[in-house]
């Protein structure tokens, strides 16, 4: 007898694979039956699976228009790298799919912001640092600071105007857009090369603000380093370590 395990798995398999895949001694009854009990599951679970990539990029439905959106929908979930995935993350790899698809590269760039803001949207929740908390503290202890990412914070680098469905920030051209929910809601954040910059040397480990402020001066020739640093802050991007 298989074990539970193995029963589960060659189920996912032949529901994935078609009916060839199908162990018989898993069911009792008439095999035509049974076939025809898995076409319908089969179907129920491809249904949802397209409902998810829908209720994911819906920004990235209206820029390529439904009927197109869901034709490359139901092309992507039969590929590998879809069938591997649950519900939840389903959409995780259709930006990469779309490359290849989609001529308008913006529109793989939007779809790749709305992932991140679904990330961001999850994120666990974390008090931002503020300028406030930077007011009693003397030069050197605060240069000396620990800080790291907000746990929402997600980088999506862009390489061509912003695309139609994102409103007041279409057709502007940053260098990257900051997803970020420090309080209840999620924004969008376009950001400068700078601003990537102090991004990434905040995913590091032990980072401190004077870190992040010697990262704005390699990367810029203003006197002043902490314009940069004082936009990230004040959008919520940092949060105080320990």
């Amino acid at each position: 007898m298989r074990s539970h395990e193995a029963a589960q798995a060659n189920f996912i398999a032949t529901i994935n694979q078609g009916p060839y895949a199908l162990d018989t001694a898993l069911f009792d009854g008439p095999i035509d039956r049974v076939l025809l009990g898995l076409k319908a599951h089969a179907n129920t679970i491809s249904h949802a699976r397209l409902v998810a990539l829908e209720e994911t990029f819906p920004l990235t439905r209206q820029a390529l228009d439904e009927e197109k959106f869901n034709q490359l929908s139901r092309a992507y979930v039969e590929t590998p790298e879809a069938r591997a995935c649950d519900a939840n993350t389903i959409g995780k790899p259709f930006p990469d799919f779309l490359t290849a698809e989609v001529a308008d590269q913006a529109i793989v760039e939007l779809t790749n912001i709305e992932w991140a803001w679904l990330e961001s949207y999850y994120a666990a929740e974390a008090e931002p640092l503020s300028l406030t908390d930077l007011a009693e503290l003397d030069e050197a202890s605060l240069l000396a600071l620990p800080v790291a990412l907000h746990p929402s914070a997600r980088l999506v680098l862009t390489s061509h105007p912003l695309a139609a469905p994102l409103g007041v920030l279409a057709g502007l051209q940053p260098f990257a857009i900051l997803t970020l929910r420090p309080d209840i809601e999620v924004r969008l954040h376009p950001i400068d090369q700078i601003e990537a910059a102090i991004f990434q040397v905040a995913q590091q480990k032990d980072a401190t603000l004077g870190n992040l402020l010697s990262s704005a001066i390699e990367q810029s020739d203003n006197t002043d380093p902490s314009g940069p640093v004082i936009q990230m802050i004040g959008a919520g991007a940092l949060v105080k370590v320990g």
